[in-house]
């Protein structure tokens, strides 16, 4: 296994922290998409979904399955771009934090695959 249970456990933590974070700004509690919605093939889903369901339904659940099967991290990740823009109506708090805490995962990840 390439990657430490710290590292696992790490990318654990930011992921909660994404997940108290969108909570703390009401884009958590959003309906799941249909099923036809993941067959999606474009980037983030932007086709079939909204950015907050992407972000709960697939990032976020596929970095939950990564972590319990202890699967291969992807090398890098540059989501915080798109949060920015997603979520550009919120309060300025709620954006700062969901940027922070994503632009923190795209370095984890990016810092991780050099490891």
């Amino acid at each position: 296994m390439s990657q430490s249970i710290q590292h696992y456990s790490e990318l654990a933590d930011l992921i909660l922290e994404l997940q108290m974070a969108m909570q703390s700004a009401h884009v958590w509690e959003i309906d799941k998409p249909s099923s036809e919605a993941f067959a999606s093939e474009q980037p983030f889903c932007i086709d079939t979904m909204t950015f907050e369901q992407w972000l709960r339904y697939v990032l976020i659940e596929r970095f939950k399955i990564m972590i319990e099967h202890q699967e291969p991290l992807p090398s890098r990740c540059h989501i915080s771009p798109m949060v920015e823009e997603a979520f550009r109506g919120l309060e300025q708090n709620h954006i700062k934090q969901l940027v922070l805490i994503t632009d923190a995962l795209d370095r984890f990840l990016s810092s991780s695959s050099k490891s």
